[in-house]
């Protein structure tokens, strides 16, 4: 049986760790068992309480309940990782099965989150390329193809800048959509493409926070109902701001998508 680490340094890990597994997109309730299975390892209770960018974490001795500490800490929005969080909840299960100790949890943890960085340019091609099949898939020629992948291409491309500069998630959306789908009109209005509402449909299309609407179905579903909603509402606003987009393409543009 390992020494039982302080429980500063294990409060200091848990808090690394809940805060990148938050950032990531994980769901509340996988972020409270991943956590809980690390504290239990070491031999501490942990109280965990999450707000979409913010948390409050409590770890706590059972044998003396004098030992404690108690944080409120807030968390940055980076891009969803499906690697990374696999990576991480395997991280809490091989600290919980194999007992080992802090210090080679800390350096595991830091080797995964430094080798999972994305391949920018691998992304933003894949991307295109994925909604240019999209527009195929959904009926649109060759020529919407083209100008979804050109459209996506830049979208993406502006997305990513944007966040970097740290402009508003919401006024990224408004802009980007508007560009992608303006970009995709472009096709149509240069004779490109003959189905120009495939191919502004398919322009956004990776703007959609599907995963963000499937964690507030999930969080609500395991009764963390506040931040359910709360990330709920946030996805909402999200594809409010995308209609925007695409509705000033469309009054601009004054061409008809929909035959009623």
């Amino acid at each position: 049986m390992q020494e039982k680490p302080d429980i500063q340094e294990v409060t200091d890990f848990l808090i690394d760790y809940a805060a990148k597994m938050l950032s990531i997109g994980t769901y509340t309730a996988r972020i409270d068992r991943c956590v809980s299975r690390i504290a239990h390892a070491y031999g501490y209770d942990v109280s965990l309480t999450i707000f979409v960018k913010h948390f409050t974490i409590s770890v706590m001795d059972p044998n003396d309940n004098s030992i404690r500490r108690t944080y409120v800490k807030s968390s940055a929005t980076m891009p969803i990782s499906f690697n990374l969080i696999s990576e991480l909840s395997a991280l809490s299960w091989q600290i919980y099965d194999e007992q080992i100790s802090l210090k080679r949890a800390r350096s595991f943890f830091n080797e995964i989150i430094s080798h999972t960085k994305r391949n920018f340019g691998v992304s933003l091609i894949l991307m295109s390329f994925a909604n240019s099949a999209f527009c195929k898939l959904f009926g649109g020629d060759i020529g919407s193809m083209a100008s979804v992948f050109v459209a996506t291409f830049i979208g993406f491309y502006l997305r990513h800048l944007f966040s970097k500069f740290g402009i508003n998630l919401k006024i990224q959306y408004i802009i980007v959509s508007f560009i992608s789908s303006f970009i995709a009109y472009l096709g149509v209005y240069l004779g490109v493409s003959n189905t120009p509402d495939v191919a502004i449909g398919s322009s956004i299309l990776f703007l959609m926070p599907g995963v963000l609407l499937i964690n507030s179905v999930f969080d609500i579903l395991n009764e963390n109902t506040l931040v359910g909603i709360s990330r709920g509402l946030n996805t909402g606003l999200l594809i409010i701001c995308i209609a925007i987009g695409v509705y000033m393409t469309i009054a601009i543009s004054n061409i008809e998508l929909l035959n009623v």
